[in-house]
């Protein structure tokens, strides 16, 4: 795996900085395995994923593609960098985790300041041109990969149970921060109402009796 992919994962803004400014061609390099999890991918896909959004910013600066995806041939799946932002901002959005501790069972899982972070990267790869129609190589929209991570964090709801109710409370702070994402997918073109392939629906209609329905409400 070459260099530059390692200063990435280490937050080392400065090495990319110095390796970028002696060769402005860092920018489209592409990591080869090991490990395999990378192989395949842009220095702003890496950076997303790993939430260093001070460096993808200065690639983005640099002229890096927002709309780069791997072979559409990669295990176990290609993904646009726009769906890596996606799930770094809803996976950083403030949703609660379980304490096992009965006088206050749920805590914050991250900071406002964490979740503003990566919503503002979310953000500016966004006006940086990243197409919000881009799909992944499993044909999911960038709308549909914001719905599958926000189900990771959202009460569950049963299909086979539609009484019961989890008591994981829905809490302000995500539904603000949720809000937030899909509305500005929403506002760059996304269709919460339009067929995706593998649901033989919209993602509206499929999802309109779970908790994230809210959020595809146009």
């Amino acid at each position: 795996m070459q260099i530059v992919f390692k200063d990435i994962i280490a937050g080392d803004i400065d090495s990319v900085r110095r390796r970028l400014a002696k060769d402005a061609g860092v920018v489209t390099v592409v990591a080869t395995a090991p490990p395999k999890k990378y192989a395949g991918q842009s220095p702003l896909q890496v950076a997303y994923r790993h939430g260093e959004f001070e460096i993808a910013a200065l690639l983005l600066a640099q002229g890096a593609d927002p709309n780069f995806i791997e072979h559409g041939d990669r295990e176990p799946w290609a993904m646009p960098v726009l769906h890596h932002a996606i799930k770094a901002a809803v996976m950083r959005s403030r949703w609660l985790r379980p304490t096992w501790r009965e006088e206050a069972p749920w805590q914050l899982r991250n900071t406002t300041e964490r979740a503003d972070a990566a919503y503002a990267a979310l953000q500016l790869l966004l006006e940086s041109g990243a197409d919000v129609q881009a799909l992944d190589s499993y044909r999911n929209s960038s709308l549909g990969r914001a719905v599958l991570d926000a189900r990771q964090i959202l009460p569950q709801y049963r299909h086979n149970d539609p009484e019961w109710v989890d008591p994981k409370p829905l809490n302000p702070e995500l539904v603000d921060d949720l809000t937030r994402v899909f509305d500005s997918l929403v506002a760059q073109g996304a269709d919460p109402n339009r067929t995706e392939r593998d649901l033989g629906g919209s993602l509206a209609d499929h999802y309109r009796a779970e908790p994230v329905a809210q959020f595809l409400q146009v």
